[in-house]
Formats: structure tokens, C-alpha cells, sequence
């Protein structure tokens, strides 16, 4: 059985904390309530962790060596090395990161410039491209809000978020018990980040083709359709608030009365 976010968030942990680990404690960490470990998942979980050069694995003379039958045969002669975590912050940042305009550079002084950047991922307009760019940014706003509240336990606070009219299932308490069951394996997702919008639905767009649309409940005109936005949770994170482990919520906004609603929010892995 693979070795869940839980037992990473420990490892994590107590490896920044202490600088350096025996590899007797390391596989405390992730033996079953025997005390006994599977070493096929062990060694998988520890690859994934070692990305970026997060920790060297150690032998009794200090040289570097690798996940082979001695380490898990005489692991008292073994140690792991916290390195840093610049290797893997970078390796999870590529996914996200603004890109440099490589045209739009103003050199300010040699070697001080200012760089304008742009998204990687691009914002699909449906409808209207005059005023798209500001109803993006207040679908953001209320995505980002509604994250905050959520991973706050604030759930009072947008339990009136969601549509009268959303799909069947599709109300915060079902929200709540995808998440609560995730917890079980992930811990805690006590922290939000990388609130993106994906599309936004700007003016008529009543007869723009159905590929473009929402999948709306029954009694939704496609006119009140507002913006598709998605965010992590956050289990597992670097000290420096770099997901490890995390898992994806998207949201499909609608207007009703001039304010912003829910009418479909989903947990996946992935993103």
C-alpha cells in the first residue's frame, strides 16, 4: 500500500527540523502499526520526496550512496542530509510560474531591468473580450475569497454562496465530505494557493457553440454564466508555503441578482 501526504508531512517536518536523520527514524516514520515497513512503497515515497535534491542518503563514511538492498537491510549504518529546499520549490514553481515577455523588457540600468510577464496558462473568453479582463479579475477575487474561507472553517460564510439552482449534490456539505474523507489520507488542508481563473463568460454569449459552455442545471440560462475558476488545498508544504502534496477545488460561478454563485464545486487530484 502506498504511503499517504501524512506520513510525507512528517518525514518533512522533522527532516528541516533536525538537519539530519537516521535512517531508523526515517523508517519509523512510515512502518505500519507493527512496526514493519514495505519497502517497495517506502523507497517510492522517498524517491518522490528526494526531488530537487531535498536530502542526500548517507552511509557510515559520509558518502553519498543510493536506495539499494543494503540500506534497507542494515539501515543503522545509513542517515539522510537535509540539503535545501530551493531544488524542489523550483521543480514544483515551473508548473505555475509567471513567464518573462522576452519582448516587453525595459533595461533600467545594467543588470536592473523591468520585465513584464505573462501567464503560462491562457484565459478562454467566451463572449465579449471588452471587459473580460476585469470580470476575470473579480471571479478571481471571489474565488480567492471563498478559499480563504474554507481552509479557515469559515463555512457560514459561503454556505450562501451556492446556487438554490445547482446541480443535484452540488452544496457545501457535499464539498465537506469529499474533504473530510481526503483528510484521512492528505492531513489537514489547512492552506490555499494558485487561485486561477479559467474562463469567464462575458455579455450574450447565448448562442456561442454549447462546446464552450458550462454543464448548467436545469433552469440556468446560459447568460447568467459568469467564470470557471479553480485553487489548490494544501496539505503538505514547504516551510517557505510550496505545496508537496495537494489537491485541486474548481468552482463554476454564475450571476443571480447581481452577485456572484456557485453551481458546481468539485475536489479532484490533479490540475
Amino acid at each position: 500500500m502506498p504511503y499517504t501526504p501524512k506520513e510525507n508531512k512528517r518525514f518533512l517536518e522533522l527532516l528541516i527540523a533536525e538537519r539530519e536523520l537516521s535512517l531508523p527514524s526515517v523508517f519509523a516514520i512510515f512502518a505500519d502499526r507493527k512496526g514493519q515497513i514495505n519497502r517497495r512503497a517506502a523507497e517510492a515515497a522517498l524517491l518522490h520526496l528526494q526531488t530537487g535534491e531535498l536530502f542526500t542518503l548517507l552511509d557510515t563514511e559520509g558518502r553519498e550512496t543510493w536506495w539499494e538492498d543494503p540500506v534497507f537491510e542494515r539501515p543503522d549504518e545509513f542517515r539522510l542530509r537535509f540539503n535545501g529546499i530551493d531544488g524542489i520549490e523550483n521543480l514544483m514553481a515551473e508548473r505555475f510560474n509567471d513567464l518573462i515577455d522576452a519582448e516587453r523588457i525595459t533595461e533600467i540600468a545594467p543588470g536592473y531591468v523591468w520585465a513584464t510577464m505573462r501567464r503560462p496558462e491562457p484565459l478562454r473568453i467566451v463572449g465579449e473580450q471588452e471587459g473580460a479582463a476585469e470580470l476575470a479579475e473579480r471571479i478571481r477575487a471571489f474565488t480567492h475569497q471563498f478559499a480563504f474561507d474554507l481552509v479557515t472553517g469559515q463555512h457560514d460564510r459561503i454556505r450562501g454562496l451556492f446556487s438554490t439552482r445547482a446541480a443535484k449534490g452540488q452544496t457545501l456539505e457535499t464539498l465537506l465530505t469529499r474533504i473530510a474523507n481526503l483528510e484521512k489520507e492528505f492531513g489537514p488542508f489547512d492552506y490555499f494557493d494558485h487561485v486561477e481563473v479559467i474562463a469567464v463568460y462575458n455579455g450574450d454569449v447565448a448562442g456561442i457553440d454549447a462546446s464552450a459552455h458550462m454543464k448548467l442545471p436545469k433552469g440556468v440560462h446560459r447568460n447568467e454564466q459568469r467564470g470557471d475558476a479553480r485553487f489548490q488545498i494544501i496539505s503538505v508544504r514547504t516551510p517557505n508555503g510550496m505545496f508537496i502534496n495537494e489537491y485541486t477545488v474548481s468552482l463554476a460561478i454564475i450571476e443571480e441578482d447581481g452577485l456572484f454563485r456557485i453551481v458546481d464545486a468539485s475536489a479532484y487530484s490533479g490540475y
